[in-house]
């Protein structure tokens, strides 16, 4: 990349959060090839003039998607959510026991779940429970310690409660996993938190727009291998699928 002014370069910045949600300094520096002080000031002047949120290490955009309503981010890749869930549906054995994930797309899963009955549903998602608490399904809640990030309940209740149960299928959500290997979140208590859904279910499945091939988030929860399927749309980056298919099913719909 041609290096910028700083000018340019802060607007590439915001551009950035805007897609990503959050990048580390380290992250920008090598996006940009510029030192971490240069990003750190950079960082500064967009923290003051009200752009981004700084946050430990790195920087978060004001629009990040990971703090904004879940209704809201139904919105995005609306068609794609919707066939990917489709096809979620018919991994679901009569009458079975399925974890739901956080995440916006385990959520418009839940929506169409809300319309069925005769499954055990068991989450940690607040909106998951608000959309399910009228179903007609039976419906356990993870409780413990609310987190307002991830809208859920997180820590050692939830982790405890949750090693005594086994479920057919956990559907489980991801931030963006470019350059990890294997699906990735933004909050290390709810990584806790689906790294023991995928041990305590016979089949895992991450439910994916394509768009989370296409950046990196904070922390790796699982590898491929541990997972079962990957369900994502059809702008699925191809070279990134034919190198998951090494690990896992991933299937695009």
């Amino acid at each position: 990349m041609a290096r910028l002014n700083a000018h340019d370069r802060q607007s590439q910045i915001i551009e950035l959060l805007n897609n990503n949600g959050s990048m580390k300094a380290t992250e920008l520096a090598d996006y940009f090839s510029v030192s971490r002080e240069t990003i750190r000031r950079d960082l500064n002047t967009l923290s003051e003039n009200g752009s981004i949120k700084k946050g430990f290490g790195g920087a978060i955009a004001m629009n990040d998607f990971t703090t904004l309503p879940i209704d809201s981010r139904l919105l995005d890749e609306h068609d794609a959510k919707k066939r990917i869930v489709q096809k979620a549906l018919s991994f679901i054995p009569d009458h079975g026991f399925i974890f739901l994930d956080t995440g916006s797309t385990t959520l418009s899963l839940a929506l169409q779940l809300k319309n069925l009955s005769g499954y055990t549903i068991i989450t940690n998602s607040i909106p998951v429970l608000t959309t399910l608490i009228d179903s007609k399904n039976h419906l356990i809640f993870l409780g413990g310690e609310c987190d307002s990030e991830v809208m859920a309940s997180v820590g050692v209740q939830v982790i405890e409660l949750l090693k005594t149960l086994r479920v057919d299928i956990a559907f489980l959500g991801s931030a963006g996993f470019e350059h990890h290997h294997g699906p990735a979140t933004n909050a290390f208590a709810d990584g806790q938190i689906k790294s023991c859904a995928i041990s305590c279910s016979q089949t895992s499945i991450v439910l994916s727009d394509s768009r989370k091939a296409k950046y990196s988030s904070f922390q790796q929860y699982a590898s491929w291998s541990d997972i079962d399927y990957l369900i994502s749309d059809t702008d699925f980056p191809q070279e990134t699928a034919s190198q998951l298919q090494k690990s896992t099913n991933v299937i695009l719909v």
